[in-house]
């Protein structure tokens, strides 16, 4: 059985991978809506800033799961 604060800290961890996520989301949506707001110029930045969104989003939303998964840390016997 995991201890008070290594509970504590999985909880700090998931809501800062929730927050990442959510940032990359909003930067995806923020390149999306200045592509069509600059009249489709500077597409290569846009696009540039779409995608490193994204790949931000993917990670800390695939790491935010993987918090739920069972840690092997917290199977091992005790020592005492």
């Amino acid at each position: 059985m995991p201890s008070e604060t290594t509970v504590f800290l999985r909880s700090i961890r998931r809501w800062v991978l929730l927050s990442t996520f959510l940032l990359g989301v909003g930067v995806v949506t923020v390149a999306d809506m200045g592509y069509i707001l600059s009249n489709y110029q500077d597409e290569v930045v846009w696009a540039i800033a779409g995608v490193a969104g994204g790949l931000v989003a993917l990670a800390a939303g695939i790491q935010f799961v993987r918090t739920y998964f069972p840690d092997p840390v917290d199977n091992r016997p005790s020592t005492e």
